[in-house]
């Protein structure tokens, strides 16, 4: 990216490391326990103003949200044991179109992994 390109052609006269460490990031990332559950954040999982939000809610043991814009996952809540981590990372870094599947794409009887891992 053009950052990236930047960093390195001023990286090129920074003899003293005055620029600091390269900290490019491919999209946000965030993992933790809260209550016992896995709690996963990925890319932009804040709903906006023209986005879609699809839900699975299996009561006291999962909770997903994705937030999809132009038929794109732009980010996803993942709490608890969903397993769904790489396959939800996948999908935001490569932008595939999922506006076919819509809200089916987290029916948990589908192995979406097959398709999008």
């Amino acid at each position: 990216s053009g950052i990236n390109a930047e960093y390195g052609m001023a990286a090129a006269d920074d003899d003293d490391n005055s620029l600091g460490p390269d900290i490019s990031f491919e999209m946000f990332t965030h993992s933790t326990k809260l209550f016992g559950f896995k709690v996963i954040l990925l890319g932009r999982y804040h709903e906006w103003e023209g986005c879609e939000c699809y839900f699975r809610i299996t009561s006291g043991v999962e909770y997903i949200k994705l937030v999809v814009s132009n038929g794109r996952v732009q980010g996803a809540q993942l709490i608890g044991e969903t397993d769904l981590e790489e396959v939800m990372e996948n999908l935001i870094l490569n932008q595939l179109d999922i506006s076919q599947l819509g809200e089916s794409i987290l029916d948990p009887n589908v192995d979406i992994d097959d398709y999008f891992d």
